[in-house]
């Protein structure tokens, strides 16, 4: 998922300035922005913008775009080496965190965090291994009758992958796992012990405490874990196994360790891995636990192989669908993904976005409201749909906040809010819609596209 989209490209009357490789590129660069330049190539960036805005790619040459590829890796110079060559030492973090701002923003002078580091231990808080090796099955079903829980049932730990990567992020991730600990284990996924020993230095400056936050050492490329991390399936006599699903979105390169991340998982919990024969993102799944699931058609454009026969077929053995209510995607928009859009709160009761009458998707919301109050429930009776209003917008902004990306854990709602004016209203319809939750709200301003929801990934 993408975390920001240049607005540079969005708005056409900016496009008309865009006469010289220059202005392109200073536009780009002057626009700090959040994605894993570490894994672009040219034609990454000229294919996420054409997928952002089609009609921009008459502006770009190859010139232009060459050359934001490369003032860019200059900008983030620190996150290329941070991720191509792994810091090996707690110098190598320090001059991260100096480099970065972070050792600024933690008031820490750069030798006491150096000796700070020398002190911390990871072991209590480590996630070891139970297999050398995950056993994983390729593009082979589980071979029996399986059920995704919902996401409303009892969750016992919430996989969340650090943004080591994106500095301006920390803060927020950090009270994202403090909210979850307080519900759950709050296992967070970190490249290898130096990492770890950074976040904890972190938790530890800003006061957070780490019980019930554990780390393993899984390699990832962003932050989406939502669309890479492992889906918790079991069986009738409770046995666990991992659907790691083929994991590549169209507008961003191929992104290898977030791929394969759900794959490594299993060694560490000693579960048996399935690798669905699908390019999917679990962003695109919600479901009630009893077989109903919901998702965007954009699954059958992203594997041109299949029709909704297939699909559901698929969808069934690998994750016990027995009933796929397929809505058509938002035009043009990128991520595809349901959860941006309608929650399950119960069996019978559906949040969906609501969205000003001007706004370019509200004839689909109102559309999708209309379905799903038409359709019937495993308990017979139609759908209970709750309304919930995203932030006003106009149709050229970069940002999609959608309320409805939240996370469901035990006796809690996690909710992002964006700093505006409709925050209260949006925690004030989930105070009503989720009595028996305690809301948590975190400031996820600073991600356009996704938040809460599309960070995580539970495990029943």
């Amino acid at each position: 998922m993408v975390l920001g989209i240049i607005s540079g490209f969005i708005l056409p009357d900016k496009l008309i300035k865009w006469q010289t490789e220059k202005q392109a590129k200073d536009y780009f660069i002057n626009n700090d922005v959040n994605l894993p330049f570490q894994t672009f190539t040219t034609y990454n960036y000229e294919n996420l913008i054409a997928q952002a805005a089609p009609r921009v790619k008459k502006y770009l040459d190859e010139k232009i775009v060459s050359n934001i590829e490369r003032t860019v890796r200059e900008k983030y110079s620190y996150r290329f080496d941070a991720s191509i060559n792994i810091p090996g030492s707690n110098q190598n973090i320090v001059n991260y965190l100096e480099e970065t701002g972070l050792l600024k923003e933690l008031n820490l002078p750069a030798n006491s965090a150096s000796s700070k580091l020398e002190e911390i231990t990871t072991s209590q808080n480590l996630v070891n291994a139970k297999n050398e090796f995950s056993k994983a099955y390729m593009n082979h079903a589980p071979g029996r009758p399986v059920r995704l829980p919902a996401e409303f049932e009892p969750i016992q730990s919430v996989f969340v992958s650090f943004p080591i990567y994106y500095p301006g992020q920390w803060k927020t991730h950090a009270e994202l796992i403090k909210a979850i600990s307080n519900e759950a284990k709050a296992i967070v996924l970190v490249p290898n012990e130096y990492w770890q020993k950074a976040i904890m230095l972190y938790f530890e400056q800003k006061a957070i405490t780490l019980v019930n936050v554990y780390f393993a050492h899984v390699k990832t490329d962003d932050v989406w874990t939502r669309d890479y991390g492992p889906t918790t399936v079991t069986d009738n006599n409770g046995n666990r196994s991992f659907i790691w699903n083929t994991y590549y979105e169209e507008y961003t390169s191929y992104a290898k360790q977030s791929a394969d991340a759900a794959c490594e998982l299993g060694r560490y919990f000693d579960i048996p891995v399935y690798r669905v024969p699908l390019v999917l993102e679990g962003g695109n799944i919600i479901t009630d636990g009893e077989g109903t699931f919901i998702m965007f058609n954009s699954v059958l454009f992203n594997n041109p192989d299949y029709d909704q026969s297939k699909l559901n077929k698929v969808m069934q053995d690998y994750y016990g669908c027995k009933n796929l209510i397929l809505l058509p995607s938002l035009k043009e928009e990128l991520t595809g993904h349901i959860d941006m859009v309608v929650k399950f709160i119960d069996n019978n009761t559906l949040m969906v976005i609501e969205s000003d009458k001007s706004y370019k998707w509200h004839k689909d919301f109102e559309n999708i409201a209309k379905v799903l109050s038409n359709t019937k429930s495993p308990e017979g009776n139609n759908y209970k749909i709750k309304r919930l209003q995203m932030p006003k917008t106009d149709n050229e902004s970069v940002n999609f906040w959608s309320y409805i990306n939240s996370l469901t854990l035990n006796g809690s709602v996690i909710i992002p809010v964006f700093g505006v004016s409709e925050d209260n209203r949006a925690i004030d319809t989930y105070r009503k819609a989720m009595p028996n939750h305690k809301i948590i709200a975190i400031d996820f301003s600073n991600y356009p596209v996704g938040s809460v929801h599309c960070q995580t990934k539970e495990m029943h």
